[in-house]
Formats: C-alpha cells, structure tokens, sequence
C-alpha cells in the first residue's frame, strides 16, 4: 500500500471562501464521473445517476457539513494529472535515491534551491497563467515536483447554434480547468517519469520536456538520469498478446517509412492475414518508429482498455483519456518491461 504525503497548509492560509469551493466543485464535475464514484461511496452516497444528480448530491452534503471543503479539495488533488499526457520515462542512478529518502535531506537540499516553502504543500486553487511549481509531494518512498497552470478551451455546444437572417451562429462555452504536469520519482525502484499534460497539436514536447528538465536539475541533477530507450519496447509489444495493435510503423535501412494500420480501433491489424504477411516479409532489419496501441484489460490491474502510443524518435509515451494512478502506473511499467 503506497504511503501518501502528509500536506500541509502554507502560511497565512485562509479556508476557502464560496467561489474557490464553487470552483474546486466545477474542477471535480470535468472530469469522469467513474472517477468519483470510490469518492461519493466513502461518504454512503449513491454512485448512480447523471452527473448533475451526482454534483447536486456533494453539494448538498457539503452544504449539510457531513462532506468538509478540504476533502473536496483532496480529491481534485488525487484525480487530476493521470491520463491525457505525453510522458517521458527514466531511471535514476542508485546514488541519487539516498539523499530523497530521508526527510531531513530532503528539506535541506530544498532549502539550497529555494524550494522548502513547497514541501507538502497543497496544490493551490489560483491557477496562473504559466505553468508554475506549486507543490512537492513527499513520502519516504516517492516525490512528485507539481506544476500547475491555467488551462482554457472552448466547448462546442452545436445544439445551441442558432440561424438569423441567413447567418448561422455557432455556440461555444468557455472552459477553464486546472493543468498539471508532474515529474514523479519512486524513490524504492528509482524509476521516474515527466508527465505533461496533454497540450494542443503541434506542440514541440522534447523541446518542452528539455524545459522542465532545467528546472529539475537546480533542485536534483537529472542529467544523471538515463532515459528508457522504449524503441525496443515497440517491437515487443507488437508481438505480445498484451496490447491490440492500431498502427505501427517502421523505419528502413534506406529511411523510408512502412506504416500498417487497422480498419478500426476494435481490430489488431495483423488479424487481417495479407497485412501480416506484409509484416513478415520486412523482417527485422528495421527500427520501430510508431507504436499506436490499445492496451488490453488484465484484472486487477487493469479493467478497460487504455489508448497509449509510443513515439521512437524523442521516447515519448502518450497515455490519452483520463485515468487513475494505477491504470498509469500499470501500463508505464509494461512499457518499462518490454523495453529493457
């Protein structure tokens, strides 16, 4: 059972007012609602219903105080950050594990950084516009380095479009919810993993994840960690039976690029014979670029299938859909296996 950080309240910390709860309540109701059902069952609440059932129900019982702010605030905190995010995967030397471990050392070598006023502290409700390091999670067995920004977009709502004089207006609802990007680091096993939310297409994410590197390496030198080289893991999860295989492409001698994709997200593409065929007569001799797959489900660990693709070129990892830490966890250490 992993042990959970004990957060604490920064200094000069007011409880939070109507508007911050009204928009931790907003924050919580974007997400899905599989997500707050182990939530709403702790407090003998039905786990049933529309989302608007559901919202009115949490807000009745905070309004009654048999649900308090702080759990509300607790639980945004545990659900948000897994899922929707490109994640970049590492392992850390063993000589950098002894300083985390230890409480003590941990707050001194955040003190020479400047950082110790961000030890266990609570995610904050502000959302600023860049991303900011907000928190750093600490167990005696894991530490998470948070940042949080603002994240806005706009919601197409085309049954509210409306025709005047032959002009059709179309309606859209503005957006805004908390991003978060993470670097989580168990310190038991040394793996590690930058985790960034999932940003708009074109983003550059090595660039971003160089970025974020700089960051980390004035608090602990990340340029001493190795990257996962999960080029070699696509080819091993194409041929095992733990993940359906959507698109994968390869790379010839002469770089030329061979892609085979299913019909379907329901469909391996090499259940279809002649593509397997096609398959075959590569041969090894290429290198995997792509992997598009739907990992399938293994109970307990995981119930559903999960979309995650494996981009050779920046070993990147793309986990796409919300969902829980477990479920994230789970699939990153098969990626981790299959790579070695």
């Amino acid at each position: 059972m992993s042990v959970e950080p004990q957060l604490q309240l920064v200094d000069g910390y007011q409880p939070p007012d109507a508007d911050e709860i009204d928009r931790t309540i907003e924050y919580i109701f974007g997400h899905r609602k599989e997500a707050l059902r182990g939530f709403l069952s702790s407090h003998a609440l039905p786990v049933t219903g529309k989302k608007e059932t559901m919202r009115a129900r949490v807000v009745q019982e905070l309004e009654s105080g048999r649900i308090r702010a702080d759990e509300l605030i607790g639980l945004l905190d545990s659900i948000e950050g897994w899922g929707n995010q490109h994640i970049y995967l590492y392992e850390a030397p063993a000589g950098e594990l002894t300083t985390w471990k230890s409480e003590a050392k941990v707050r001194k070598q955040l003190e020479r950084a400047g950082l110790v006023n961000l030890f266990n502290r609570r995610r904050p409700l502000v959302l600023p516009e860049e991303p900011t390091l907000s928190s750093i999670e600490w167990t005696p067995s894991s530490i998470r380095f948070i940042w949080v920004e603002k994240r806005e977009w706009e919601l197409r709502l085309g049954d509210l479009d409306t025709e005047e004089d032959g002009v059709i207006y179309k309606a859209y609802r503005n957006q805004v919810a908390r991003g978060i990007t993470a670097f989580d680091w168990d310190l038991v096993s040394g793996h590690a993993a930058l985790m960034i939310q999932r940003l708009p297409s074109g983003e550059n994410y090595d660039e971003i994840r160089q970025a974020y590197e700089e960051q980390l390496e004035d608090v602990l030198t990340i340029s001493n960690f190795e990257r996962v080289a999960i080029r070699r893991g696509i080819r091993r999860i194409e041929s095992s039976s733990e993940a359906l295989n959507r698109q994968i492409a390869h790379e010839t001698k002469q770089g030329n690029t061979v892609s085979f994709t299913s019909k379907s997200r329901k469909r391996d593409v090499f259940s279809d014979p002649d593509t397997k065929k096609s398959r075959n007569a590569l041969g090894p001799n290429t290198a995997s670029v792509l992997g598009n797959f739907y990992w399938l489900p293994k109970a307990p660990r995981l119930e559903r299938n999960l979309h995650v693709k494996s981009y050779a070129r920046d070993l990147r990892v793309g986990i796409f859909g919300e969902c829980t830490e477990g479920e994230v966890k789970y699939v990153l250490s098969r990626v981790r296996h299959h790579s070695k």
